[in-house]
């Protein structure tokens, strides 16, 4: 089998756990009795947490004599599968469900640009790895495990997720040790370490930091919407298999963006794909908001490849092309820092609060402002980078 192929499946897999832990957030804890301010708690919780233990973890890759990528996701991904059988299946209170929450979903998503830098590796040193392809990969199958999930779980209750990421996470580490070890992970890592800290990206690449800023904004929107679907989807009429149908129809959504993304960025400005990413974050985030029914629900849904599938696919390669070799892993980072970290915790905490404490309007006004803010964002930087070339 090819590398290409390899890499391909490593996505198909990866995202079958990640759906497991990000797609039913709600479905799960609220069946461990727990509010949606509490559920807010727990996931901003794992952002914050994600924040800090995003960059730590990467930088251990060079602390450590002899760590690689392969050995750190294998120690990251088998203690959260520790931690989620024990939430499912062992008679523990409602706030150790929450702090074992925590700590699972930050460790999972400190994987993330693991996984993206293992394909920027290969392609710094002349191996060319289809990032777009792949992640358009891991979408889909993020889109199909939510549509088996939903209907899964409504039929066996929210444990079945637990079961399910262990055997992915299995199968993820298994092609993971088939992968070949990139030669840039073994001769570069003590000179990122040095020189790639995330204070010196901010301070070098102010125009990536802005872009970022914008999109956390726009995240903070989306990640509200996300976790508390389910209450859209009931306040809709529907039950956890819609939600299951709603998330295929999102997920789904990025393969064909992502597909195309390498091939968009030979014939257009990467700014300005990240500013038509930002317009479709509109279209989303506000059909969403302002569907009557679950069909325009559904429709509002699908904006998501034209928003954060393009927006993600263009960002991992900026960083590729714009960044020096030794800032690429902080700048790997940095993405998740301001996405799944901030943004994240701005969604999931805000949109919890005010659900419980003025109503699902509330949140809606929320996504609104949020997602307007960080549109006007990217266009400033859009502006200025037109500005900085002239």
């Amino acid at each position: 089998m090819s590398l290409k192929a390899k890499y391909n499946f490593l996505h198909l897999f990866y995202w079958f756990t990640g759906c497991c832990i990000n797609g039913f957030i709600a479905v799960f804890l609220q069946s461990k009795g727990l509010s949606n301010t509490e559920i807010g708690i727990v996931t901003g919780g794992s952002c914050v947490a994600t924040i800090f233990l995003s960059p730590f973890m990467s930088s251990l890759i060079s602390k450590i004599k002899g760590m690689t990528i392969k050995k750190l996701m294998t120690f990251l991904m088998l203690t959260t599968v520790l931690l989620y059988i024990a939430m499912a299946f062992l008679p523990i209170p409602a706030f150790l469900v929450m702090i074992f929450y925590v700590i699972m979903y930050a460790l999972n998503m400190s994987t993330v640009p693991m996984l993206t830098m293992i394909a920027m590796n290969y392609i710094n040193e002349g191996t060319y790895v289809n990032f777009g392809l792949a992640r358009g990969i891991g979408s889909a199958s993020w889109a199909t495990s939510a549509l088996i999930f939903g209907q899964a779980v409504s039929f066996l209750g929210a444990n079945i997720l637990s079961i399910a990421y262990c055997v992915f996470a299995l199968v993820t580490l298994f092609i993971l040790y088939h992968l070949p070890e990139s030669k840039i992970t073994k001769t570069k890592t003590e000179e990122v370490q040095e020189e790639g800290s995330v204070v010196t990206v901010i301070k070098k690449y102010k125009i990536f930091f802005f872009l970022l800023l914008g999109f956390c904004f726009m995240f903070s929107g989306a990640t509200a919407i996300g976790t508390y679907l389910i209450n859209i989807v009931k306040s809709l009429g529907g039950n956890t298999s819609l939600y299951g149908v709603a998330m295929f129809a999102m997920a789904f959504s990025e393969l064909p963006v992502m597909m195309t993304v390498p091939k968009l960025m030979k014939k257009f400005n990467s700014v300005t794909l990240i500013l038509v990413a930002s317009i479709f974050y509109i279209c989303r985030n506000y059909t969403i908001g302002l569907a009557p029914n679950l069909i325009v629900l559904i429709i509002g849904m699908m904006f998501q490849g034209l928003s954060y599938g393009l927006f993600t696919g263009v960002i991992t390669y900026y960083v590729t092309y714009n960044l020096d070799t030794q800032d690429q892993m902080s700048g790997q980072t940095m993405i998740g820092i301001m996405t799944s970290g901030i943004g994240s915790t701005l969604g999931n905490v805000l949109g919890g609060i005010l659900q419980d404490t003025i109503g699902l309007n509330a949140l809606f006004t929320f996504v609104y402002l949020m997602t307007a803010l960080g549109a006007v964002i990217i266009f400033i930087c859009k502006f200025v980078s037109i500005k900085v070339k002239k």
